[in-house]
């Protein structure tokens, strides 16, 4: 049966017809979009849902989630709060108290930057209170893990275990294993860590998508990994939709482990359904901010040689993406630091004859990306663009770096977190959360977009305010940007007849909400009315979400 809206603020993001106030929705897709009461007139027997004025836009899709981490962390110790290592340590000893015996602890997410005594972490105290349990601790950008001496045995690293290419073990002046395992390092003892059981596993992923769809997006890119465990197939076994076990769309990306998994599978970026859609393959070409691993071309403050880690080299990244392309994968390649963007950016060059043989060979468009794009060169906005490369960016960055960027001096010629260069030179961008790096809350993330200043609202924190986009702008990249990105622009990412039936509805309209100011464009009478928008952004609720015409969410 057909369901019409009907009282709604449609934001179409459809430039040709920005605007209406009626969607008619058959069959999981658009029908019609319009004025609701001359909809309701050529229309009969469909179910209402009246929106009362509220404000329809498009499903938002983050772009860049680790779906199966950011499902577990609902379970494992959280240590974002704490403000010292002693405090870190007894939050960890509490977790395991109820746990049962044997039991790795697992989770974290902390960040020494913000300790009071900022340091990072050793395994001395770990060990007293935790002398037997394995503990693994993941740092707040997911590239530094904090193990204990139980996990170090387990992984049988000593004083004799090199590091690996692309990690480091720290190690103390006697040389012994510190306990802080760097980038792929962490691999050693990650890969240890035994996994929930199945039934555990989907019960937790079907919380995460109903919080989710509660934020507002419909849809996601799991960037995560992983898809040999089976979670995914296990819950679209359940069903797919509302009542079943997959309640939203699903991008699937691949880690380099999965390759030969996903080459006997034949796996094709672009295959699948409406609701599963296999993406390609991550890789990773530096580290993280906080840990001072991301790639960059000046050293980092306080040192006179260390410029970050450079994980895989352009040579090295060349292997790796011709291996993919042909596969038939597109690749989407980590890179913070503008070093590590920059030998991205070559290694896409000098692979792209391939990638053009490989899209004839498998009759498909492989679109590529780099994630996070933090820091550019100046002259490699234009590469991004004419290699048609996808910025997938996380806007909340910014923000949770603010105390990083004051410590750390990044080069002030750097393009910084730079989505409306990006965006204004032609490259496509698309916004995510990385969650649970952050928070998946999109609306934060369009506020932070918006501001580029701390999520309290205090104007005094903007960091580089001439970058700032409009609330359109963030909206668009969060989904006709995440649609391009993952090939699916003809399916959605605009209220347009024949687009996917997916859709929210808010309490406050995020575009033009503000009278006396143009937030389409950005352009506001003030300081205090900008943030006064942005923070009503930031706090804006989703009253319902709609997936393939079902309601997936209503508050």
């Amino acid at each position: 049966m057909p369901t019409l809206l009907t009282g709604a603020n449609v934001h179409t993001l459809d430039p040709a017809h920005p605007h209406a106030t009626g969607i008619l929705i058959d069959a999981g897709r658009i029908a019609a979009v319009g004025d609701a009461a001359q909809l309701r007139a050529t229309t009969s027997g469909a179910d209402i849902i009246d929106c009362r004025g509220q404000t329809v836009l498009p499903g938002l899709v983050d772009a860049h989630i680790h779906a199966t981490m950011y499902a577990d962390s609902l379970a494992e110790v959280d240590l974002r709060q704490v403000r010292s290592l002693a405090d870190a340590v007894e939050a960890v000893r509490a977790h395991a108290a109820a746990l049962p015996p044997g039991v790795w602890v697992t989770g974290g997410r902390w960040d020494c930057n913000t300790w009071e005594i900022p340091g990072q972490p050793d395994r001395e105290l770990l060990d007293a209170a935790l002398p037997d349990r394995p503990v693994a601790l993941w740092s707040i950008d997911y590239h530094t893990l904090w193990c204990n001496g139980a996990a170090l045995r387990a992984a049988g690293i000593d004083e004799h275990t090199p590091s690996p290419r692309g990690g480091e073990i720290v190690r103390d002046a006697d040389g012994q294993a510190t306990g802080i395992l760097r980038e792929d390092a962490a691999t050693i003892v990650e890969r240890l860590v035994p996994a929930p059981p199945i039934e555990m596993r989907m019960q937790r992923m079907r919380a995460a998508q109903q919080q989710w769809l509660s934020e507002g997006p419909t849809g996601i890119h799991d960037i995560d990994g992983q898809i040999s465990s089976g979670t995914w197939a296990a819950l679209r076994e359940q069903g797919i939709g509302a009542g079943g076990g997959q309640l939203m769309r699903v991008v699937k990306y691949l880690r380099l482990d999965e390759l030969d998994w996903a080459k006997g599978i034949a796996w094709r970026t672009g295959d699948g359904d409406a609701w599963f859609t296999r993406g390609g393959l991550k890789l990773f070409s530096d580290g993280a901010l906080g840990s001072q691993t991301s790639y960059m071309s000046s050293p980092y403050p306080g040192t006179c040689d260390h410029y970050g880690m450079e994980i895989a080299s352009e040579d090295v990244l060349c292997e790796q993406i011709t291996d993919a392309l042909m596969s038939g994968l597109s690749l989407a390649i980590h890179a913070i630091g503008d070093q590590a963007n920059h030998h991205v950016l070559s290694a896409f060059a000098r692979t792209r004859s391939i990638s053009r043989e490989a899209e004839r060979i498998y009759s498909r468009r492989l679109r590529h990306r780099i994630e996070h794009v933090q820091f550019v060169q100046p002259d490699d906005i234009a590469r991004f663009a004419e290699l048609g490369i996808v910025a997938s960016m996380q806007p909340r960055h910014c923000i949770s770096d603010l105390h990083l960027l004051e410590a750390l001096r990044p080069d002030p010629q750097l393009a910084a977190y730079a989505w409306g260069e990006m965006a204004a030179a032609g490259v496509p961008v698309a916004f995510g959360s990385d969650g649970p790096v952050e928070p998946s809350d999109p609306w934060a993330a369009i506020y932070a977009a918006m501001t580029r200043a701390d999520i309290s609202g205090d104007p005094s924190t903007t960091f580089q305010p001439h970058r700032r986009i409009s609330a359109y702008a963030a909206i668009e990249a969060h989904t006709a940007g995440a649609a391009y990105a993952a090939g699916r622009e003809k399916q959605s990412g605009r209220i347009m007849p024949g687009m996917d039936a997916d859709l929210i509805v808010v309490d406050t309209d995020p575009i033009t909400g503000h009278a006396g100011s143009d937030s389409m464009t950005g352009t506001y009478e003030s300081e205090e009315a900008l943030f006064e928008h942005a923070c009503a952004v930031r706090d804006l609720q989703v009253d319902l979400s709609i997936v393939n015409g079902e309601v997936a969410f209503a508050r």
